[in-house]
């Protein structure tokens, strides 16, 4: 997840129904979590995030709570309640600079997962955070199945590539990696750069360029941008290939090829 990405500046509130907090039918109630008070959110991170993501792949809980309750420009995020209860959430951060907006994690809690409130999540999060910010593509990073396995704490990486398959999603045939989020945190290989937007067939290279030399840099800093080589050899293919990304079905993701670490 990029520390910080974009800024409001011409952007509109994102909004949901009633303006911030929405009630369904089954009693599941859908808050920004500029409306939710820090022990919920706190919670949130740890009753839902934490059992759902390693360590290599979530930020601590400081740096989301000033990012995502204040919020940081460009940083928006839904959590889902159930009696006052968190039960899942999804955070999404935008780059001006580029166009592009980050689903940066979406999560539900253990025990519940698989009962279709990702997807409640993901048809009202990312309409609004659309909405706010036009951007030109939507993005989310995901763990490859053929490097990660399964398991009862962090789920299933081939049950999520399903799951964003069931909703339109398609990837991008790069060696992608994630940077490290911090001090004597990996970086996390073996994942997937997936596109959540189901009418695009490509994405702009400038616009992945930018977005990806920004997220690099403000984790690991201009040098891992300038010189280094896992990150060379990716930024190479965008800025000399061709001026769009295409996008693959996500039933081919076994054939992106994967980042090394050499």
């Amino acid at each position: 997840m990029p520390e910080m990405f974009g800024s409001y500046q011409g952007l509109a509130k994102p909004a949901l129904p009633d303006d911030d907090v929405f009630m369904t039918d089954d009693g599941v109630v859908f808050a920004e979590c500029t409306e939710i008070d820090d022990d919920t959110f706190d919670r949130f991170y740890r009753e839902v995030l934490e059992p759902a993501f390693p360590p290599a792949e979530l930020s601590g809980l400081e740096e989301m709570r000033a990012a995502f309750r204040l919020p940081l420009p460009g940083c928006f995020g839904m959590v889902a309640l159930n009696d006052g209860e968190p039960i899942g959430g999804a955070l999404g951060e935008y780059s001006a600079s580029s166009g592009v907006l980050l689903l940066a994690y979406l999560a539900i809690r253990p025990g519940i997962r698989g009962g279709g409130l990702g997807g409640r999540l993901l048809g009202r999060a990312l309409p609004c955070w659309r909405e706010a910010t036009k951007p030109v593509v939507t993005l989310a990073e995901i763990e490859d199945p053929r490097f990660h396995r399964g398991s009862e704490g962090h789920g299933d990486p081939t049950a999520r590539v399903r799951f964003y398959e069931r909703h339109g999603a398609r990837v991008l045939p790069l060696p992608y990696f994630q940077p490290s989020l911090g001090a004597g945190l990996p970086r996390v290989r073996g994942m997937l750069l997936i596109c959540l937007d189901p009418e695009q067939t490509a994405v702009p290279a400038d616009a992945l360029l930018r977005f990806l030399d920004e997220y690099v840099e403000q984790c690991e800093g201009p040098e891992a941008v300038r010189s280094d080589p896992e990150y060379g050899r990716l930024r190479d293919q965008l800025s000399g290939g061709p001026v769009e990304v295409p996008l693959w079905p996500l039933a081919r993701a076994g054939e992106v090829p994967s980042a090394t670490g050499e």
